[in-house]
């Protein structure tokens, strides 16, 4: 095997290893009964930023980090802790967040003019601490605004809703919820058929997350191919639309904790994140586009 092949099957590797490390974190976590993406949010405390930049994390990263037992939502580097006059206490541990770094096409030296074919992003990694595992930070107090009352929260996740472009038809009636591509058409039961407002608002993002995947919109194959109730394939497309509304639940403060029958849905996500261990990560990065494209956000 010569250098080359053995970089490449290092790497491939060393990236399957780390899908399996995330994936392994959730798992553990719904062993235990804890749902990452749900819970009662709060965006300008519960979302993780990093303390430097106030950029929020994304993807997987929100999930990871949440399941962390602090309450500070601000997370720094070893080096940044050190750059911000502080320092880690002994024993903390790191908590891991990955990113996607697209490699840079090299070219052909034996023919220059040839054109170099683009690479497929690779998942990557780095260690953060949270803002209590250090001491000594120069960083602003934590701010902590006043919870959003019930009248809020609904206000403002109508507000979401209306500020998706080209949104399908919402149909509200009947006693189930579905999104049916052909005709671009959401059904949601009254909100008086629900256990609270949120929950109403939990599932009707659920939906407009499938809505995502028309061909108009993302065009995701979950949607736009016909996937048989049950498959995997329809598994991981309702994984996408249950983190998409974790992330616009989140966006506008509602508690999507509630659900009935918790046990049959942790189940149902244990059986497909042990089958693919790429699952979570693909589908909270498609669920982030999709929760972007809600709010009428790009990003770069």
């Amino acid at each position: 095997m010569n250098l080359i092949v053995a970089l490449r099957t290092l790497r491939r590797s060393n990236l399957v290893n780390l899908y399996e490390t995330v994936t392994n974190t959730i798992l553990e976590a719904l062993k235990r009964g804890v749902i990452p993406w749900r819970k009662p949010w709060d965006a300008s405390v519960s979302l993780p930023i990093n303390a430097i930049s106030n950029r929020a994390y994304r993807g997987v990263n929100t999930f990871l980090l949440s399941l962390s037992p602090y309450t500070d939502h601000r997370w720094l580097t070893f080096k940044q802790v050190q750059e911000k006059g502080g320092r880690v206490r002994p024993g903390e541990r790191s908590t891991m967040v990955v990113f996607w770094k697209r490699w840079e096409p090299t070219k052909n030296a034996k023919d220059p003019d040839e054109t170099p074919k683009p690479h497929a992003p690779l998942l990557r990694y780095f260690n953060v601490f949270n803002a209590e595992q250090a001491e000594g930070l120069e960083l602003p107090e934590l701010y902590r605004p006043e919870p959003r009352s019930e009248h809020q929260r609904i206000e403002c996740a109508d507000l979401l809703v209306e500020a998706m472009t080209d949104r399908p038809t919402i149909r509200e009636g009947g006693k189930a919820a579905w999104y049916r591509p052909s005709d671009d058409l959401i059904n949601i039961p009254p909100m008086a058929k629900f256990q609270s407002s949120d929950s109403y608002y939990a599932t009707l993002f659920h939906e407009l997350g499938h809505a995502t995947g028309h061909e108009k919109r993302l065009n995701r194959s979950g949607v736009t191919q016909a996937i048989q109730f049950g498959s995997g394939e329809y598994s991981k497309e309702e994984l996408v639309a249950e983190l998409t509304s974790a992330f616009c639940c989140a966006t506008v403060s509602l508690d999507n904790s509630l659900m009935e029958d918790s046990a049959s849905y942790i189940d149902g996500w244990l059986s497909v994140l042990r089958g693919d261990h790429k699952a979570v990560v693909i589908a909270a990065a498609q669920a982030q586009r999709a929760a972007d494209y809600i709010r009428g956000v790009t990003y770069q």
